[in-house]
């Protein structure tokens, strides 16, 4: 039977994780959850705006934020009864989670914490950010130590020092991570594609790992007039959301035509927690760019590959339970063997209580074959054929 691998799930304990670093907690910045959930779900669109032209940011919280971070959801009161309270933040404890990924028949967990890259969002010291990742990445290794392998962590780095970067991956590997997390931006004006990453990417696989895009990594700039909604802060919010598929769909399309594909065969780039309903049409679309018409604007292609072939060879990407992702079994058909792959993104609102049963009824018109394939098959492929086999 195949082994069952979850790429995305997470741990996030607030800021409980700095309870054994007091130094570090001294150093650090207050984390204050609303101000993080305005800044991830707007940031990007009051970045250029003059702080005097903003909203208030008290009217840009989310309607739910007591729900998010502080308040159980009573109807989901089953969903983490192992886990203490039921809110995005909650202690870490890898013999509960076994007990459930036992339940959910998953024998391999990946790991996120997001809770110590939420705090270099605001600082602007680059040793201090470099020192509270390296510090977070310890402890969700430590975090996840008692479980034999099973569960394992994902890294969080960060790029404004390449060399740093492939120090902190390496240091990880050893701790067990076999997935890292990447932006979709350029950092300090460098792109992931720029010559200066090859180091990065290199080293991604020669350690045997695999770069992960997840959501709130895919920032991107707008034009600072969409801010200007009349005062209407729930018409931004929804605007600031809507970048979900843009930023990945950018990252995607400048790995392909820069050549880090063809530099880099055995490279590949997961995605998280951004769909997969918006994959098909960039699959579809991708090649027209070097049609003999496009060679006229854009020059000829070059490379041995077509560019669907780079996404089909490169890519895979995690489906949400929303109507976008729906439904799975005509999107999966629709795109390359292997594209699509399993997670539950849990405990976060936006994941699974029970993907063992959703995916096994909404999968249920796909061979078995092809269910093993998305289940575990093609997430070990991407680790095997680095010459670094998950299990």
């Amino acid at each position: 039977m195949t082994m069952v691998i979850d790429v995305d799930s997470h741990f996030e304990p607030g800021d409980d994780w700095l309870a054994p670093y007091p130094s570090l907690a001294a150093r650090l910045p207050k984390l204050e959850p609303a101000r993080l959930a305005v800044d991830t779900i707007v940031g990007d669109l009051l970045h250029d705006v003059p702080e005097q032209d903003r909203p208030p940011l008290e009217s840009l919280f989310p309607p739910g934020l007591l729900t998010l971070f502080g308040q159980e959801k009573e109807e989901e009161a089953e969903r983490r009864a192992e886990f203490a309270g039921k809110n995005q933040f909650q202690v870490a404890n890898a013999q509960a989670r076994l007990k459930w990924i036992d339940e959910q028949g998953i024998d391999i967990q990946n790991v996120i914490c997001l809770s110590g890259i939420a705090y270099t969002r605001f600082i602007e010291d680059l040793a201090l950010r470099q020192e509270t990742l390296h510090t977070a990445n310890s402890w969700l290794a430590e975090t996840c130590a008692p479980s034999g392998g099973r569960l394992l962590p994902v890294t969080a780095l960060d790029y404004t020092d390449i060399d740093w970067a492939v120090a902190e991956l390496t240091r990880m590997r050893a701790h067990g991570s076999r997935i890292f997390l990447i932006p979709a931006y350029p950092v300090n004006g460098v792109p992931p594609i720029h010559p200066s990453w090859d180091k990065l990417w290199s080293a991604a696989t020669d350690l045997g790992m695999a770069p992960m895009l997840h959501t709130g990594f895919e920032h991107m700039r707008f034009d600072p007039g969409w801010a200007n909604t009349g005062g209407d802060v729930t018409l931004l919010r929804q605007i600031g959301g809507s970048h979900r598929h843009v930023a990945p769909m950018t990252l995607l399309n400048a790995m392909v035509y820069s050549g880090t594909f063809e530099k880099h065969p055995k490279l590949t780039i997961l995605l998280a927690e951004v769909g997969v309903g918006w994959l098909p049409f960039l699959h579809r679309e991708i090649d027209d760019r070097i049609s003999p018409t496009a060679q006229l604007f854009l020059g000829k292609w070059s490379l041995p590959l077509k560019p669907s072939e780079y996404l089909a060879r490169n890519v895979r990407a995690t489906p949400l339970s929303g109507g976008n992702d729906q439904p799975l079994p005509k999107i999966i058909e629709e795109l390359p063997e292997d594209m699509v792959v399993f997670s539950s993104d849990f405990p976060h609102f936006e994941g699974f209580a029970d993907p063992a049963s959703h995916f096994a009824e909404s999968l249920a018109s796909l061979s078995q074959p092809k269910r093993d394939r998305f289940f575990g098959g093609a997430a070990a492929d991407i680790f095997k054929r680095m010459g670094d086999p998950i299990c």
